[in-house]
């Protein structure tokens, strides 16, 4: 009953409507009200009790706009620049674009010292399922091409100390985690626990095994769906290589392009024999950079000898294959009969695009006569 104050009262009558299989209340007004206004009294009545239960039943949770978030692949550095860095965010859920209620925060071997990466003040404009998230460094954006446009730029890098082993959480501004991913393996020694929004058992342990590199370019990527949860960070995420790319909220792409290594050349035995057979010379190729693909490495032979006549023919070529710094060439003389005075094999690196020539770039291996 709504008493009014001019005297009249509004008392709950006959059901109007059904609102969600529950009557709702109408208004049999009196006090000389006619039946036509009671009617239209009782009809703004139930349009309004219906306005609010729908306000009501579309209002979220307090974190229902940002939680169902995956960390779903993570940078520390590129080429050995650890202030390259890069972090993309996917939503597991329609709606979770709400980011500013969120923050990213990282912490050390032990679980401790926290750091905030990034606390957004404002959101992003797409929420479907599958959109990404953005946060980079100032200097990535410098290693990708095109050059990356991040949502977000990070306040604070993750500190290369915390490489080894550390953990890197999704969290509402209360602290609540949503996300977590550790590394480190047995040397992460923290808190592995989260919210179960996201991990059923609230446990994104044990960690990933590894480290986070900081040479070359590997990022650390989560090889579920986008509507996934986790499982646990050991069986959930992979060191990839390249081609990396990241994606931004408006759905631009990214690629991670590292500097090329930087390739010499050395004669570490400069010296061989027609006499004995294994009295050979070595030339060696070296790159410096990043190891983790193969490498072929072009030069020209020239010298006072002859390729395939006074020693085993040379290819023009060299491969450095995947995690090796270098690789060796044996330059075998071929033993003859005709006299003549010490001759000599020099490689030349050639220029390519995959690579930098630095310095030296050339090498020498003198052969020696038995004649």
């Amino acid at each position: 009953m709504l008493n009014r104050a001019n005297g009249f009262q509004l008392t709950l009558g006959d059901p109007v409507d059904r609102i969600k299989g529950k009557s709702s209340a109408t208004l049999s007004l009196k006090h000389g009200l006619t039946k036509k206004e009671s009617q239209i009294m009782n009809t703004r009545f139930a349009c309004s009790l219906i306005t609010l239960l729908g306000v009501l039943t579309l209002k979220p949770a307090a974190y229902a706009t940002f939680h169902l978030m995956q960390i779903e692949q993570i940078i520390g550095s590129v080429a050995g620049d650890t202030t390259a860095q890069a972090i993309q965010l996917r939503m597991r859920a329609a709606g979770e674009n709400f980011v500013s209620g969120g923050k990213l925060v990282v912490f050390d071997a032990a679980g401790l010292n926290p750091i905030t990466i990034v606390d957004p003040v404002t959101n992003v404009a797409n929420g479907a399922v599958g959109d990404h998230v953005l946060i980079a460094s100032a200097t990535f954006p410098s290693h990708t091409t095109p050059a990356a446009v991040p949502d977000f730029t990070m306040a604070n890098l993750i500190p290369a100390s915390y490489f080894a082993a550390g953990s890197l959480c999704w969290e509402s501004n209360a602290g609540t985690i949503f996300w977590r991913l550790s590394w480190g393996g047995a040397a992460y020694t923290g808190s592995n626990l989260g919210s179960t929004a996201n991990d059923p058992d609230g446990n994104f342990g044990p960690p990933f095994g590894g480290a986070i590199p900081s040479s070359c370019a590997s990022a650390l990527q989560f090889q579920g769906s986008a509507t996934d949860f986790s499982t646990n960070n050991a069986a959930d995420y992979l060191l990839i290589g390249s081609p990396i790319v990241f994606l931004n909220n408006a759905g631009a792409s990214f690629t991670v392009i590292p500097p090329p290594p930087t390739v010499t050349i050395t004669a570490p035995d400069p010296s061989a024999s027609e006499v004995p057979a294994t009295d050979t010379g070595k030339f060696r190729i070296t790159r410096m950079g990043c190891t983790d693909s193969d490498l072929s490495v072009f030069d020209t032979i020239g010298g006072t000898a002859t390729n395939g006549v006074d020693y085993r023919r040379l290819l023009g070529n060299a491969t450095i294959r995947s995690g090796r710094p270098s690789v060796t060439i044996t330059l075998r003389p071929i033993d003859d009969t005709i006299s003549e005075p010490d001759e000599t094999a020099i490689l030349t690196l050639s220029p390519n695009a995959n690579y930098i020539i630095g310095s030296p770039s050339t090498a020498t291996v003198t052969i020696h006569s038995n004649e």
